[in-house]
Formats: C-alpha cells, sequence, structure tokens
C-alpha cells in the first residue's frame, strides 16, 4: 500500500511542479514581449532624435567612441615581434 501511495503523491507533485514551470514560461513570455515593445520604443525614439538632430548625434557618437578608446587597453601580440611597422622597419634595416 505504501508505494501505490508514494507513486501517487509523486504523480500529484509532478503535476503541480508541470503547473508551476507553465506558468513560469507564460510570465517569462510576457516579460520578453514587454521588452521587445519597449526596446521597439527606445529604437524608435533614439532615430527621430537622430534625424532631428544629426550634428549633436555624431558628436555624441564620436565621443564616446573616444571615450572607450581611452578606457578599452590596447592588445599587445608579444609572440609576433611587435607591430607591423615596427617589424617593416627591422626587415628594411636588414
Amino acid at each position: 500500500m505504501k508505494p501505490i501511495l508514494a507513486l501517487a503523491t509523486l504523480a500529484l507533485i509532478t503535476l503541480v511542479l508541470e503547473e508551476k514551470g507553465r506558468q513560469a514560461a507564460g510570465e517569462a513570455h510576457s516579460a520578453y514581449v514587454e521588452a521587445v515593445a519597449q526596446a521597439r520604443g527606445a529604437s524608435e525614439s533614439l532615430r527621430e532624435s537622430v534625424e532631428r538632430q544629426p550634428l549633436a548625434a555624431l558628436t555624441i557618437a564620436g565621443a564616446v567612441g573616444y571615450i572607450l578608446a581611452l578606457l578599452i587597453p590596447r592588445r599587445r601580440n608579444a609572440g609576433s615581434g611587435g607591430t607591423a611597422q615596427v617589424r617593416v622597419r627591422r626587415w628594411a634595416a636588414g
């Protein structure tokens, strides 16, 4: 009798967990749809701002690129003997 009761309990737990999983999936889908709608709205707003003020948008983009270039460290390829200019100079020097 105990094995049957254990199986019935396990079946009920499985059904509850499946329902919880479906609810979580539904909530995740709703959050995804909302995020996509917000992203589209932000994209449209940005596009309109750039169309109204292209010079300001270009200036901001340039400033952001410059700041990122300052913040991101340059990678040095130690195994190749330095930059291409250094290798050319070494080659030309003989």
